[in-house]
């Protein structure tokens, strides 16, 4: 603590570590300590007498630099610091005259969209006035079946018929079949017998004209020749049939949706048992409604196959390795229905009223790509059809030159509602006085038809002449 001296006995010295010392003060510092643990106080290094070195100067003085020393390494830091952020500010100038740039080409861009949006809002305007301005009117109504159980119906563009499914009316031959209906004149035609329970539905083969499925509750499907009106032959199932498609992805394949939930496909090239049963899903309720699906890259149901709808869920089976991946649909319902639209690419699956949702629906929507488990699916519109559903009533797309329609049965206002896909609105509303159970559009020629069915009568729409897109 005292002031070094040039001579004397608190002259300058030092240990071999280089530390600084007035002699007497180390000189007494080692003495005292056991000779084991001589050490310089000051970096703890072994040191002895001998290792004291005087050190010899003219003029003995010490200066403290070290708040200077810490200045001046603040000082760089700081000047480090200040070059790095010039250098990033310099960067965030070019980021923002870049981001300028964008944002004025997309100020561009939104005055070209909306310019257009607008030019489309009045090509869409126009249509939909064309459209209102051709509104349906009802042509002719035929008395199907006194017994009040017809339940289905499809058209064959091929041959130009309507086939309904009705209750036999020959007392000596009890049972269900279809029923052939010439649709340029509404009148009724030959009637073949295929069930002993009721119908719940048919369809015709897409690619084989004279092909017509259908399934029943006496646990058949039956696979007839519409041309020559016989039975080809019967799929014998354990549980009555509510629905029946043909597979997208193989059209030698046929899918029939069970009471019991259960899915079970059949091949028309070998006939002798089914190809297997898709029973997988926890629901058990019945299959009320199947869809065929084509192929279609980059969709949700990509390489094709099918929409089956049971009360409680609706799957979407797309092919996979000669098997079916089956993917959730999470819309709400209890189902009734599910169509789809291989023009526009657009499905339309219809529900009942449940507790969260007061009105019956129908969903137009596009089934995006998700997970190998859930099918992402995008609602384009939800048209509203009443408070009311209890009918298992189907809907059906009609086409026209530029839009696509629906129509659907209300039965809260005893009505067949008719929406556009393309605006989203209703373009009209036909009355019924007796619930429809299923709607058919097809054009014959080039008049715009639409047959609508309940459980006794046939009724038939007329719009015109329009060319169908």
């Amino acid at each position: 603590m005292e002031q070094w001296t040039s001579s004397g006995d608190h002259r300058l010295c030092c240990l071999r570590c280089g530390h600084l010392f007035g002699h007497s003060c180390i000189l007494k510092w080692l003495q005292c300590c056991v000779s084991a643990n001589r050490r310089c106080p000051q970096c703890n290094k072994k040191a002895v007498e001998r290792h004291i070195r005087f050190l010899y100067a003219k003029k003995i003085s010490s200066k403290d630099t070290g708040e200077l020393e810490k200045i001046k390494n603040d000082l760089h830091n700081v000047t480090a610091e200040k070059n790095n952020i010039q250098t990033e500010l310099a960067q965030y100038k070019i980021r923002v005259n870049i981001y300028e740039q964008k944002v004025a080409s997309m100020k561009n861009r939104i005055i070209e969209l909306e310019n257009q949006q607008i030019e489309i809002n009045t090509h869409m305007n126009q249509n939909v006035s064309s459209l209102s301005a051709k509104k349906f009117h009802m042509e002719r109504s035929i008395d199907i079946s006194k017994d009040g159980e017809c339940r289905i119906l499809d058209y064959n563009p091929w041959y130009n018929i309507l086939v309904v499914s009705q209750k036999a009316t020959n007392i000596l031959f009890t049972g269900y079949g279809v029923r052939r209906i010439d649709p340029t004149n509404l009148q009724a035609k030959q009637f073949i017998y295929l069930h002993s329970q009721a119908i719940r539905d048919i369809t015709f083969h897409s690619m084989q004209p004279s092909l017509l499925l259908s399934v029943g509750f006496d646990k058949c499907a039956k696979l007839m020749d519409i041309q020559n009106n016989m039975v080809l032959h019967t799929f014998q199932t354990e549980s009555p049939l509510w629905s029946c498609c043909w597979s997208g992805d193989n059209s030698n394949l046929l899918l029939v949706g069970a009471q019991n939930g259960s899915i079970t496909r059949f091949d028309i090239r070998q006939i002798s048992s089914p190809v297997d049963t898709l029973s997988g899903q926890s629901d058990r309720s019945p299959v009320v409604s199947m869809a065929t699906v084509q192929p279609n890259p980059g969709s949700g149901i990509g390489r094709g196959g099918f929409i089956a709808c049971q009360l409680n869920t609706c799957y979407a089976y797309e092919s996979k390795n000669s098997n079916y991946l089956s993917k959730q649909v999470f819309l709400e319902g209890p189902f009734i229905s599910v169509c789809y639209d291989e023009k526009s690419k657009h499905a339309l699956i219809s529900s009942r009223p449940n507790a969260r949702q007061p009105y019956a629906r129908h969903a137009v929507c596009t089934m995006e790509r998700g997970s190998e488990e859930v099918i992402m699916c995008s609602v384009i519109h939800t048209f509203n059809a009443g408070n009311s559903q209890k009918l298992l009533s189907r809907p059906c797309h009609i086409y026209t030159e530029n839009d696509t329609l629906i129509a659907a049965h209300q039965e809260a206002s005893s009505n067949i509602s008719i929406w556009s896909v393309t605006s989203g609105k209703q373009l009209q509303i036909l009355p019924v006085s007796d619930p429809v159970m299923d709607l058919c559009s097809f054009t014959v020629h080039n008049d715009l038809l639409l047959a609508s069915l309940s459980s006794k009568k046939l009724r038939l729409y007329n719009c015109g002449q329009i060319t169908c897109a």
